[in-house]
């Protein structure tokens, strides 16, 4: 059959066209032949109608390079790219090409260092290799102490940083050994007292006072307490409040042993290491009256 024309006239409307339902006939004898022969055609409505095998998820059609297709995983091998070995990494040459290679610092943008040398950090993220401290070199591990030219400890002893370099020192006791704290008063005559500030610790353990000759000694935790304490008399004790420490009367150059030990500690506003006194000269005459205090820190 041949493609039928539908008359349309000369102008719109002259009556030369032809009728509504002619047309219509011509139009489904048209679309008829065209679905006959598409059908006649047998073409294929999915990929499996080629005789192509459906693929699982993720694969890719491929060719065999010639006239044959099949879905297939796609491996790096497949993209022209060879397969490198164990724990390679796959690097860009900076061109679109692609190939397996091993790290090296080189390729973190590290330079390449000395025999000897550490790999250390700056703190911001940048990495370099130095010489070892305390000039150390020449090994390219670090398996003991002689790595980084430090000798061996001997027993009891630790290792100890001092102005860039390490070295084995006897370690430190945790334990600090007991003292004296000494301060002389200005002359003052006898029966006179006079404030005295002594250079000890923010907190201690007081086990004796010592006079060189007789003395009324009184001992504070802070200025204030003893000016506030000044006007006592020694015949008469010291209020719970009145923060003294300890106190003594000695008849000349004299220790007084405190047994049991006591307390002391320096209350200020803010600590300090100063052990506020008060001396009252007893000797008979005028002069000067040295105090001195065995003392055990209990406080840095």
């Amino acid at each position: 059959m041949v493609k039928k024309i539908i008359g349309v006239g000369a102008t719109a409307n002259d009556g030369t066209g032809d009728l509504l339902r002619d047309a219509f006939v011509k139009v489904n004898d048209n679309f008829t032949e065209l679905y006959n022969n598409w059908t006649n055609l047998n073409l294929p409505e999915a990929i499996t109608d080629l005789g192509i095998s459906d693929g699982s998820p993720g694969q890719f059609l491929t060719t065999d390079g010639g006239a044959g297709f099949s879905f297939t995983d796609i491996t790096l091998t497949d993209i022209g790219i060879t397969d490198g070995t164990a724990n390679q990494f796959l690097k860009t040459d900076g061109s679109g090409n692609f190939a397996f290679a091993g790290v090296t610092f080189a390729n973190l943008g590290i330079p390449a260092g000395e025999d000897g040398q550490v790999l250390t950090a700056d703190g911001l993220g940048g990495v370099a290799f130095e010489a070892l401290p305390n000039g150390g070199g020449g090994a390219s591990t670090l398996d003991g102490l002689t790595d980084v030219s430090i000798t061996s400890p001997a027993n009891g002893q630790v290792l100890s940083y001092n102005a860039g370099t390490w070295v084995n020192a006897a370690a430190a006791s945790p334990l600090q050994a007991r003292t004296t704290a000494t301060g002389t008063t200005s002359s003052i005559a006898n029966n006179a007292s006079v404030n005295l500030d002594i250079a000890g610790f923010k907190t201690y353990s007081l086990l004796a006072i010592q006079t060189d000759k007789a003395a009324w000694v009184r001992i504070y935790a802070n200025g204030a307490l003893r000016t506030a304490d000044a006007s006592r008399p020694e015949t008469e004790d010291p209020l719970p409040d009145a923060g003294v420490i300890a106190e003594v009367i000695t008849t000349g150059a004299q220790t007084v042993v405190i047994a049991p030990g006591t307390i002391g500690f320096n209350f200020e506003s803010t600590p300090t290491t100063t052990i506020p006194c008060r001396v009252t000269n007893k000797s008979g005459s005028t002069g000067t009256v040295a105090v001195t205090l065995t003392v055990l820190q209990l406080e840095a």
